[in-house]
């Protein structure tokens, strides 16, 4: 099963208040295929709870990548074919690989 994935037309977005959310994709190369995620950070989050964070990240790992930036969408965005990983002892490998020792938790698969 895979999916069409349009990747990022813009890596960066600041808001009124000076918050600052990025999110730049990347590829790793493992057991022989490629992966494809995004490295997503924010900085001077505000909750509506009216409590913040200064800075908050993690990684969203979008899959395999089947076909890489085949064709675009109507906003002239690359759109490439994904396969999702499902496989836990995959996920753990990758996961480890993205983000060593503590704080795998912020590794999430799509």
């Amino acid at each position: 099963m895979t999916y069409v994935y349009a990747h990022l037309s813009r890596d960066e977005h600041v808001g009124p208040e000076g918050d600052r959310y990025s999110a730049t994709e990347q590829t790793l190369l493992y057991r022989g295929r490629t992966v494809l995620y995004q490295y997503v950070d924010a900085v001077g989050v505000t909750f509506c709870t009216a409590t913040g964070a200064p800075y908050t990240g993690g990684i969203n790992v979008k899959g395999y990548v089947v076909k890489w930036k085949y064709d675009t969408n109507e906003n002239g965005e690359p759109l490439s074919e994904i396969e999702p990983i499902t496989d836990p002892q995959q996920q753990a490998e990758i996961s480890q690989l993205l983000w060593p020792g503590p704080g795998a938790h912020r590794v999430n698969f799509w």
